[in-house]
């Protein structure tokens, strides 16, 4: 493992923001810290970085336990979410804490080198290479204002990667950006570490970011890990409550046995149904699994670009599905007829999958 975080602790005025926290890092993966506000991913990102220090525990870095090594010298390069024009200077080596606004992009982007007082010939050079890399060769002159907020962060990253780091974290890097900027923005930052292979952390809140940017994600909540897996592994098979409850859309219902054909299971707190595991049909239409399909009002119709978002309301419960916009239209109001095709359970902290034991066929597909 190329990074490696073994049993951290930390603690502030008593809450404890890393608890236990274990878990290891293949060099060239990009991988997501991915949990709500206050769950301790951004805590874990300045441990690693060097900018705290955990209270126990150790972190390794390329097989080096760098707990007492400062942070200018543990090769990081490290993107703050916000890349608002700072005029504060004190800023580390190879941390880019935001874009000073009385600099051009040139001198943002050589701002390390100069700190580690590298010869102008390469600095010249690596400048134009990070500029060609970022596509914003011939800017070098202008200043952040004049630039767009997409081009601003890819200056950011590009003043993280001047002395070439040898890891390089990332926290809430487009949280700032538009969305049509951060989408694009998505694309391209990994298309450039996958070109770079340098090992990458980032931390987000945003689930669509993390399954489209990272190689593996790692789920926080209250100080701890939950789940590490790939985006795949971690939707299609949850471990824990939280994890099965956080990542996706989902609805919650407390009486699952309520609808047709599931297996019991003793001590169930919660069953949680995503989108995916729900057939809407009109009462109309015809339906293979028909007597196993429960009632329900729609209450709710929401287009959502590529389809029709659905809010029914089925035994009390109220239920997200998704209907093509090829399929016949469903008015707020109409009585239809829901099929749960699976859903999750939990029991205490642990997560299953049940499916609807009407599903005897293996030439159904969902």
């Amino acid at each position: 493992m190329y990074v490696e975080l073994k049993d951290i602790n930390k603690t502030y005025a008593g809450y404890q923001a890393s608890n236990h926290v274990s878990f290891g890092i293949e060099q060239g993966r990009l991988i997501a810290l991915l949990g709500p506000s206050g769950s301790g991913k951004t805590t874990i990102l300045r441990m690693i970085a060097g900018l705290e220090t955990p209270d126990s525990g150790e972190i390794v870095i390329d097989g080096k336990v760098v707990n007492n090594i400062p942070a200018s010298e543990r090769g990081i390069g490290f993107v703050f979410q916000n890349y608002a024009l700072f005029e504060n200077m004190t800023v580390l080596k190879n941390v880019a804490y935001a874009l000073f606004r009385y600099m051009t992009v040139y001198d943002n982007i050589a701002f390390g080198l100069n700190v580690k007082k590298e010869n102008k010939k390469y600095i010249d050079e690596r400048v134009h290479e990070l500029l060609k890399l970022i596509s914003l060769d011939g800017l070098e002159k202008r200043y952040p204002s004049q630039l767009s907020g997409g081009q601003r962060q890819r200056v950011a990253f590009a003043r993280a990667l001047a002395p070439n780091p040898h890891l390089l974290l990332l926290d809430e890097p487009f949280a700032a950006i538009d969305a049509k900027v951060r989408q694009e923005l998505r694309s391209w930052l990994k298309e450039m570490i996958e070109k770079l292979g340098i090992t990458s952390i980032f931390v987000t809140h945003d689930q669509d970011e993390a399954i489209e940017v990272a190689d593996e994600i790692i789920i926080t909540n209250k100080g701890h890990i939950e789940q590490k897996g790939t985006p795949l592994e971690i939707y299609q098979n949850p471990q824990t409550a939280f994890a099965a409850t956080f990542f996706g859309q989902t609805s919650q219902i407390t009486n699952y046995q309520s609808f047709h054909s599931f297996p019991k299971v003793d001590n169930v707190d919660k069953a949680i149904i995503r989108p995916e595991f729900v057939k809407v049909s009109k009462k109309n239409e015809v339906q293979r699994f028909g007597p196993s399909a429960s009632e329900g009002v729609v209450e709710r119709v929401s287009f959502r670009g590529d389809s029709l978002e659905l809010l029914v309301n089925v035994n009390d419960n109220q239920i997200i599905a998704k209907r093509g916009l090829e399929e016949k239209s469903i008015a707020v109001g109409e009585k239809v007829d829901v099929f749960i095709y699976r859903l999750f359970v939990t029991v205490g902290e642990k997560a299953m999958l049940l499916e609807n034991q009407s599903l005897v066929d293996d030439s159904v597909f969902i």
